[in-house]
């Protein structure tokens, strides 16, 4: 007969016991069963595709399906999590003992990404002067197709070299780092330098207001708040709101910003996070802490660091 693994889970068990002999009595059992074939001391196994990898620098964890939920961790590019549950954008994963929501894309598993590519599909445009499309992921692949700097192309699943694309009807593998996504970054690197300053500007939210402080855990005023992330990223900036609507390159509106973006109002600064959102070292009552109206006052200018 072949050897089974039985496993019970008992809940609803009542506090009192007695143990007689071998033999224990319990009341009040509710059990479940699971009959499972043995495999020597392994209790359990997880399949090599419910894996997933981080192919972005960084990735946030949160508590729910929204960019706004709440961060539970922030992983860096190598990390490995376990895929619970995939979806059309979202996936469920677990991470050092705790369940949260990411988006799939930034998920390398065996398959492919943690998420349907088809689903994932962005646009991007060739940044190289030619790129060649082949029929795996080497160079030694046959080539499918040839496109030049400037084509159009649709990315469907990134990766860190190289990466699945459609050209010109044509389906196959090339080196993501000469592809510009349309949202920013590159296909090896899907978070653009402006989302890496958001994403790691996010983690000091809650952090306290401090006038002419500029540390990011025990107190910064709006400019000490920026100056200290960007800091974080090789730039040096004025600890000054005014003097920081002369630096990097001007944006012409709003509508035209960027996650990363400084937004400069009269005395004030912020960060855009995108979708209209900014965060910033509000006041001594609120601190650090995001803001759903970017244009809750008016703006003076718009300035990007990173281009």
């Amino acid at each position: 007969m072949k050897e089974l693994l039985l496993t019970m889970e008992v809940t609803n068990m009542s506090n009192t016991y007695k143990r007689l002999g071998t033999s224990l009595a319990i009341s009040a059992l509710v059990l479940n069963f699971a009959v499972l074939p043995a495999a020597g001391n392994n209790i359990a196994t997880v399949d090599a595709s419910t894996i997933g990898t981080v192919n972005s620098s960084i990735l946030n964890i949160r508590t729910r399906k929204s960019t706004s939920a709440k961060r539970i961790a922030v992983l860096k590019k190598g990390k490995k999590v376990e895929v619970l549950s995939t979806g059309k954008k979202w996936v469920k994963v677990s991470v050092n003992g705790k369940v949260g929501y990411t988006q799939g894309r930034y998920l390398t598993t065996e398959s492919g990404t943690a998420t349907d590519p088809d689903a994932n599909a962005v646009s991007g445009t060739v940044s190289a002067s030619k790129l060649v499309i082949r029929a795996g992921k080497s160079k030694s692949s046959s080539a499918l197709t040839k496109v030049t700097k400037g084509t159009k192309l649709t990315v469907l699943t990134t990766g860190s070299k190289w990466v699945k694309v459609t050209a010109n009807g044509v389906t196959g593998y090339t080196k993501g780092k000469k592809i510009a996504l349309e949202d920013g970054g590159t296909a090896t690197n899907p978070y653009s330098k402006g989302e890496e300053v958001v994403n790691f500007a996010l983690q000091f939210v809650g952090n306290p207001y401090r006038w002419g402080g500029t540390s990011l855990t025990n107190g910064a005023d709006c400019s000490g708040y920026i100056m200290s992330v960007y800091r974080h990223f090789g730039k040096s900036l004025p600890h000054s709101s005014s003097a920081m609507r002369s630096c990097g390159t001007k944006v012409s509106s709003l509508s035209a910003a960027k996650p990363g973006d400084i937004i400069c109002y009269n005395g004030h600064v912020a960060l855009y996070m995108g979708n209209n959102k900014i965060v910033h070292a509000s006041n001594p009552k609120d601190g650090i802490k995001i803001s759903s109206n970017a244009a809750y006052r008016s703006i003076v200018t718009i300035r990007r660091i990173f281009n």
